[in-house]
């Protein structure tokens, strides 16, 4: 029942609301209109205007206005109004719906009269809402409501006016002064702010690229800036809940009665210099303070870190306004006896002190200007923690203060009377201070605060010290544990007694003191009293000092001086620059400060963070000129002439400049200026570069820089290396230059003197003073310089040409100047004008721009669709040169535009019909293209040569490397489709950075590393090129090893960053490093072996498919040569191959090694490589299938083999007997001792050693006995009388046995079964050894086969009797042995024995 009440309630609330809405709305919608003509009744003769209109010039109803549709009628005459001009627009004053009239005077209109305002257009008429009307003539200010309502505003104050919606477009505000005339605002900027007359906030701000502004309602204590303000008396608008005070004059507002009722008034407020709010503006965040000064007052950044005393306080609330990183905030003190340090203004700081308030006064914080404080305030600001007090100097002002640990007077509060700081990084406190103790009781470190003065005890039992006002008392005491704040254990320190403080000291530096304890600060009498401390601020340590160490110099730090030990006497310095502090060490021996003086006073101490160099004034500055600090170390160096970066310590680093060992001075550098480096660290940072007043060490950009004279330039050929020398007349590449300030170095001759200048660059190429290099500048890049062999490029400017001939250069179609002459005239169209570009030839690495008769020899061509035919007009000309073949050029008529030949290029025909055959070269129907930057991707061939195309330049190209280049297409082959490189129009071209020639298809299986950094294999089975891998592994090669960026397994090659092949002998993983080989340049071969031997150079493998052995030099891996094998240091290997299988020899001692590449053969014998010093025959390994006894020919360093040999006996150069059987096909060292006759017609003797400890020995014998000639007569025989293949019986007289050899008496004397003793005859001092063969006619029969053998003389040799079909029971003879065997029997008859002599005369 209760809840149908309330609903009930709450149904009739809601209906008496819409009533009171529905009625509020019915009074606002009551709005005067012009009448309607129709609903007029006949007004023509009736006066229904009052004669006394306040709107009217006459008071007729002459002005009485109706509406007809859009058509303003007058209604005397029930005719349209006339005179109306176009978009003029009309006020209207109505006093009631029938009585309206036209405005012209308001003199007698009120505000509250019910006015219109219409516009007139194209004869009809148009009522404004929502608009603002300025009559400009009369200065008045109609604003017209949504319902078209307008009313005249007369209240002083501004008003927003929106263009938009205004009859004035002109400014965004109008002001209604105090006699209510209204005036545009001019100037009216973004960000400011104005009181409306409505008591609102107008606020202006960019919108759309217009100012435009807007009123709101202001909130409660906001404070803005007035931009209207004319001084201090109206320099700020206060918002507040408080109106206006009406001070009496008429100011248009009116009373206090008259204002609307509103929550918050925003008016305009007075001023004080010195004042200081929180700013509520639009630029609050930029400009977050309001600061006051004697005139005005503006919106500020505010300093950062700096306290503000809030002007718009009422107590501590919000009593303090602080600034930080360009924000400011308000900030309400935690309580009283707090103190900050305070703006005032542009006067030093002062305090601001927040009190209590006396009596039933409020707590206030108030701003004391600069005084000087009897003590410290405890710091309540922000860096409390790290400036933990506040002291105050009339003229300095007030300062936040990092203070030591120690006891410090209380300026802030009496009852707390001491500020006790005992720990570092954090806030002090106060503290009362305790009474001081008995003499007897004091122990050092105590204190106490008595009568307004500190006391400090020292020792035990002793009085306290005090400093009076004047002197600070300084007294070295040993400290108990926690004696002292921020001592914890025992501790001896010097302290500093004040009359404000008490604190340890130990500033770094020394300290001199006299024997009461005061400081000292002369040293022109007797220094012997002196106490002298060496403190350091690290350790927090005074160490009292015997004497000093002579000629350094000591930093006095409590007096600013620099005190110098002269043979152990102490003395001030008196020096204006800078010396080492060699009193102060850094680790170990180092000193890494400098002390700066002017005049011996005001000393620093300086510990500099960069390396950089000062001035030395010390004692020693006739030797050592400089002070170089680098890692924390300071010393005095003998300067070299040159430049410096100096004082690095500041912003403002400078240079100094030694023009000998000892006079160096410092410069302050303002402009951007370049400087060769002298300090120690030019290798690394070549330059000083010094811009807006500050000079650096920098690592320089290779080319040239201006530098501090004109007449001098500085070369950097690195970023390490520079140097300045004199400029010649040139160009130069400017490595200050950029792509957004593009110049070039200019030096030109000025009367005897080159001076140099930077300009701004044309498009082309410049000449450099190097002959091969130029300079291509483009515009919107950086100039660079180019190296250049061969090839033709458009000059940067015009009229560029030499005065004679170029000697190095010769014209391009070798023409001379005797056939560019006739009758002493010159013949070349525009070539002599200025007009023309001049164009530079470069040929064999030497530049020069053409001469006039050079130039002229280059044709001019139309072009059209890549088609050239060289101009008649130019072909007319008796130097003309009428056709031109593929690879040259043809230009324009002013030289600008170059025309490459793909084909040959002729004088256009100048037929009415036929045919003329223009193209040689190609089949196709064009012979030319213009020259420029499209196709400067492109590779154009000719034959062997590779052309580049660029803007202005046609290049031949050398660039080392492999191109694969599709000659049709004229393309680099790159990507990843195999078929680009199978193409048949790809030739595969090799560049050595000289010139290219086109590779034949190698013989082998060949691997290639393309300019694209890609690895291909070229397959001689298939005839095709292949990716050699799926994906290309990247390494870093470095001493023979590489460093993959992936797992090589079963890979061979992978390729450097630079683009190189290196073959690796084994898998290597991921980031690990393994042996690799790699060549050093693409004309430079080495061999590589992996899992085949390689053939390489920089970029291509080519396998070894050839079968032989390859002798290689570890440490050049190349074949092998004398210098190679006769150092012993050098290792060598043999591979031995059979097609492409490969692999490492261990080399044998007795075979000789044969190399096809190098022509030479090594043998490998007691750790020594050797080859043959003549000529002859040895065992020698031609390949891994083929070693036999070789004959060969040595001819210098290089060997032939000329032969293989037959079946026999050979002697070698190494006198070892070989003998090389028909049965098995091979050729063995001797194993039996006996004569041996060769293949070469030599006996040897050879005694071989079956136990193996001696080597075979053999000895070559002479023809020394007899041979039975005619008539029997016995004629001893030598080797002279020895024809070749013939055979000798020698015999033995028996009449002679006694003068023959024993052994052969002894066979004669002795008949024994086997007959295999040796004979040695000494004859003429000569030996010969002979072995016994057989007795004449003896028969034998073999042990082994029982078959019988009959010595034959003949033969030399028992021979086996086999059956003769043609002759039976005859002997056939066996061959003959080069060997004699011995005999079964002997007969004591006269022997005859045999030999065989195949003597080579």
């Amino acid at each position: 029942m209760l809840g149908w009440k309330y609903l009930s309630l709450l149904g009739l609330l809601i209906i008496l609301n819409i009533f009171t809405i529905e009625v509020k709305a019915e009074e606002e919608d009551v709005v005067t209109v012009l009448p309607d003509c129709d609903d007029l009744e006949d007004i023509s003769g009736t006066s229904s205007t009052p004669s006394s209109d306040p709107g009217s010039d006459e008071g007729t109803d002459e002005d009485l206005l109706c509406l007809d549709g859009s058509v303003l009628y007058n209604v005397t005459n029930n005719e349209p109004v006339k005179n109306l001009n176009e978009n003029q627009y009309i006020v209207i004053n109505c006093l009631d719906d029938e009585v309206c009239t036209s405005l012209t005077n308001y003199d007698n209109i009120d505000e509250i009269f019910d006015l219109l305002i219409y516009q007139y257009r194209d004869g009809k008429v148009t009522q404004k809402k929502s608009f603002t009307y300025l009559d400009t003539n009369n200065k008045k200010l109609i604003t017209c409501k949504s319902n078209g309502a307008c009313i005249l505003e007369s209240d002083e104050g501004y008003y927003v006016n929106d263009v938009s919606k205004s009859s004035f477009t002109d400014s965004p505000l109008i002001n209604v002064d105090e006699i209510g005339d209204a005036t545009p605002v001019a100037n009216v900027k973004a960000g400011n702010t104005y009181a409306g007359a409505d008591y609102k906030v107008i606020e202006c701000k960019t919108v759309s690229s217009m100012v435009k502004c807007a009123a709101r309602e202001g909130r409660l204590g906001e404070i803005f800036v007035n931009s209207a303000g004319t001084g201090l008396e109206d320099a700020l608008i206060e918002c507040s809940e408080e109106p206006p005070v009406d001070d009496g004059s008429d100011s248009g507002s009116g009373s206090d009665e008259e204002l609307p009722e509103m929550d918050v008034y925003c008016y305009p407020k007075e001023a004080t210099p010195k004042e200081y709010y929180l700013n509520s503006g639009l630029n609050r965040t930029t400009k977050p303070l309001i600061e006051c000064n004697d005139s005005k007052c503006e919106e500020k950044v505010g300093e950062s870190g700096a306290n503000y005393l809030n002007a718009a306080r009422n107590n501590l609330t919000d009593a303090i306004i602080f600034c930080s990183n360009n924000k400011c905030e308000k900030q309400t003190p935690a309580g009283v006896n707090k103190y900050y340090v305070g703006k005032d203004g542009d006067d030093v700081d002062g305090l601001i002190e927040c009190l209590a308030g006396e009596g039933s006064e409020e707590d206030q914080c108030n701003l004391k200007s600069a005084f000087t404080s009897e003590g410290y305030y405890l710091n309540s600001g922000y860096n409390k923690s790290v400036n933990q007090t506040i002291i105050c100097d009339s003229t300095e002002g007030c300062n936040a203060l990092k203070v030591d640990l120690g006891y410090y007077v209380n300026a802030g509060n009496t009852e707390k009377p001491i500020i006790k700081c005992e720990k570092e990084g954090n806030e002090c406190v106060e503290e009362a201070s305790s009474a001081c103790p008995e003499i007897s009781k004091a122990v050092p470190g105590n204190y106490c605060y008595e009568s307004g003065q500190l006391k400090f005890f020292t020792v035990n039992n002793s009085t306290a010290i005090t400093a009076t006002r004047s002197d600070n008392i300084y007294a070295y005491a040993i400290i108990p544990s926690y004696g002292f704040p921020g001592i914890k254990t025992e501790t001896g320190s010097l302290f500093k007694i004040s009359r404000f403080f008490i604190t340890r000291y130990y500033k770094s530096g020394i300290i001199m003191l006299d024997k009461n304890g005061k400081l000292v600060d002369s040293l022109d009498g007797d220094t012997s009293d002196i106490t002298l401390f060496d403190c350091n601020e690290t350790t927090k340590k005074c160490n009292e000092r015997e004497g000093c160490t002579s000629n350094t110099y000591m930093y006095d730090s409590e007096n600013s001086k620099v005190v110098f030990c002269n043979d152990g006497k102490l003395e001030y310095a008196k020096f204006t620059g800078y010396v080492v502090d060699a009193n102060r060490f850094g680790s170990g021996t180092k000193h890494p400060y400098i002390i700066q003086c002017k005049g011996g006073e005001n000393c620093i101490s300086i510990k500099p963070k960069v390396s950089t160099y000062y001035e030395n004034n010390g004692y020693d500055s006739n030797i050592n000129g400089l002070i170089q600090c680098n890692s924390n170390n300071c010393m005095t160096v003998a300067a070299k002439v040159g430049y410096y970066v100096a004082h690095g310590e500041n912003e403002n680093a400078g240079i100094i400049k030694c023009t000998s060992i000892t006079s160096c001075s410092y410069i302050q550098v303002k402009n951007k200026i370049k400087y060769v480096n002298a300090g120690y660290d030019k290798k690394n940072n070549a330059i000083i570069d010094c811009y807006r007043g500050k000079c650096s060490v920098a690592k320089a950009k290779s080319g040239y820089y201006l530098t501090h004279t004109s007449t001098l330039l500085i070369q950097c050929t690195s970023p390490t290396s520079c140097t300045e020398f004199t400029p010649t007349v040139n160009y130069y590449d400017n490595a200050d230059s950029s792509e957004s300030s593009n110049t070039i170095i200019n030096c030109v001759q000025n009367s005897n003197v080159v001076t140099c200048s930077s300009e701004a660059t044309n498009n082309g190429f410049y000449l450099s003073s190097i002959s091969n290099v130029l300079i291509r500048c483009k515009n919107g890049q950086k100039c660079k310089t180019i190296v250049v062999k061969n090839g033709i490029f458009r000059g940067a400017f015009k009229g560029l040409t030499s005065n004679k001939r170029s000697e190095n250069v010769k014209n391009v179609h070798e023409r001379t100047d005797d056939d560019l002459e006739e009758d002493g005239k010159m013949v070349n169209l525009r070539d002599n004008n200025d007009d023309a570009y001049g164009i530079i030839r470069c040929v064999a690495g030497k530049c020069a721009a053409l001469s006039a008769s050079e130039l002229a020899a280059i044709p001019m061509c139309e072009f059209n669709n890549n088609k050239c035919y060289i101009t008649l007009e130019y072909a007319m000309t008796k130097t003309a040169t009428t056709s031109i073949a593929a690879g040259n050029i043809c230009t324009n008529n002013d030289r600008s535009v170059f025309y490459f030949a793909t084909d040959t290029v002729v004088v256009k025909p100048n037929v009415i019909s036929g045919v003329t055959s223009t193209y040689v070269y190609t089949t196709t129907n064009t012979n030319c293209l213009e020259v420029n930057d499209s196709y400067n991707d492109m590779f154009f061939t000719v034959g062997s040569n590779i052309y580049t195309l660029d803007q202005g330049s046609v290049f031949q190209y050398y660039e080392t490397g492999y191109y694969f280049i599709n000659v049709a297409k004229n393309t680099l082959v790159g990507g990843n489709e195999i078929d680009a490189y199978n193409d048949e129009n790809v030739k595969l071209y090799r560049c050595n950075g000289n010139s290219c020639s086109i590779i034949d298809k190698p013989d082998a299986n060949t691997y290639y590393a393309d300019v694209n950094k890609r690895i291909l294999k070229y397959n001689v089975n298939n005839d095709v090129f292949t990716f050699a891998y799926e994906k290309d592994i990247l390494c870093i090669f470095s001493n023979n090893k590489c460093t993959p960026n992936a797992d090589m397994k079963d890979q061979e090659f992978c390729i450097t960053y630079k683009g190189e092949i290196a073959l690796t002998t084994a898998d290597i993983k991921n980031r690990e490093t393994g042996e690799c080989y790699r060549a050093n340049s693409i004309s430079n071969y080495i061999y590589g072996y992996s899992q085949h031997l390689y053939h390489m150079n920089q970029f291509a493998a080519e396998m070894v498919d050839q079968t032989g052995f390859y002798i290689i030099s570890l440490s050049t891996n190349t074949t092998v040569v004398s210098k190679n094998y006769k150092n012993k240091n050098n290792s060598i290997v043999v591979y031995g191959c059979t097609l492409s299988s490969c692999k490492v020899y261990e080399p044998r001692e007795d075979t000789y090694y044969y190399d096809a590449q190098a022509k030479n053969i090594l043998r490998y014998r007691n750790g020594v490589w050797n080859s043959p010093s003549t000529s002859g025959f040895a065992y020698i390994a031609l390949d891994p299938l083929n070693t036999y006894i070789y004959k060969f020919e040595k001819e210098g360093d290089e060997i032939t083999i000329q032969g293989k040999a037959n079946y026999g006996y050979y002697y070698t150069i190494d006198n070892e007997m070989y003998k090389c059987d028909e049965e098995d096909g091979e050729c063995k060292l001797i194993d039996r001792t006996g004569y041996y006759f060769t293949n070469s017609g030599e006996v040897y003797s050879c005694v071989y050693d079956s136990e193996g400890l001696e080597a075979t020995e053999c000895i070559r014998k002479n023809c020394a006995y007899y041979r039975c000639e005619v008539s029997s007569l016995l004629v001893p025989v030598v080797s002279r009388y020895c024809s070749y293949d013939e055979n000798v019986v020698m015999n033995f007289p028996l009449a002679l046995t006694e003068e023959l050899p024993d052994k052969i008496k002894q066979g004669i004397d002795d008949i024994q079964k086997n007959n295999n003793s040796t004979a040695v005859v000494k004859r003429r001092e000569t030996k010969s050894t002979f072995d016994l063969v057989c007795l004449n006619n003896y028969v034998a029969v073999d042990e082994k086969t029982d078959e019988v053998k009959i010595c034959n003389v003949d033969q030399l040799g028992y021979v086996e009797c086999v059956e003769d079909e043609e002759n039976p029971e005859k002997c056939t003879i066996s061959e003959a042995f080069h060997s004699w065997k011995p005999s079964l029997f002997f007969t004591i008859i006269v022997l005859l024995f045999g030999v065989a002599m195949n003597v080579y005369l």
